[in-house]
């Protein structure tokens, strides 16, 4: 998925009802085949700098770091995760150029007045185009595979959680 592609995906996935971290999360897991909707439960009540307190990280900078950590993170201990580090810190790097800040109310301040949530939508469309734009530039210099392609799309029904993978409750 091209960053532009993925900055408009994040725009229509919030305006449908989803929240920031929810957004990101939503259009960075897809854009690298990682197609599993119940996973967006773990992004949830990162919306609103964590359950709408607005006090903490943002929740379009939270859902970007737990994509990657969906996407590079470890699945046993001792494992090693500097990619996934790397990269988080980074989209944090990216976010806080942008604004000064990724705490949830700081961005609110300096956004201003606004409607129908339109600046948020710009900061969490931002966000997704810059996780998409760092994962894509790791994929081309080697340093990160999908684990769909990793692990091949028949792996999922394999996991201890693949009995839940689309279900709905």
């Amino acid at each position: 998925m091209e960053t532009d592609a993925a900055r408009e995906q994040a725009r229509e996935i919030f305006k449908a009802g989803f929240n920031c971290a929810e957004a990101v999360f939503l259009v960075v897991t897809q854009a690298f085949g990682l197609d599993v909707p119940a996973q967006v439960r773990l992004a949830t009540a990162f919306g609103g700098g964590v359950g709408r307190c607005k006090e903490e990280m943002c929740g379009a900078v939270a859902g970007g770091v737990l994509a990657i950590g969906a996407l590079c993170g470890r699945e046993r201990p001792g494992a090693n995760w500097d990619l996934a580090a790397r990269l988080a810190r980074t989209v944090r790097e990216d976010a806080l150029a942008a604004h000064g800040s990724i705490r949830c109310c700081d961005l609110l301040h300096a956004f201003g007045e606004q409607t129908d949530m339109q600046a948020c939508i710009r900061f969490t469309t931002m966000v997704a185009g810059q996780v998409v734009a760092r994962l894509r530039q790791a994929r081309a210099e080697g340093e990160f595979v999908s684990p769909v392609v990793r692990q091949g799309a028949a792996w999922w029904p394999d996991r201890p959680c693949g009995g839940l993978i689309g279900r709905r409750d």
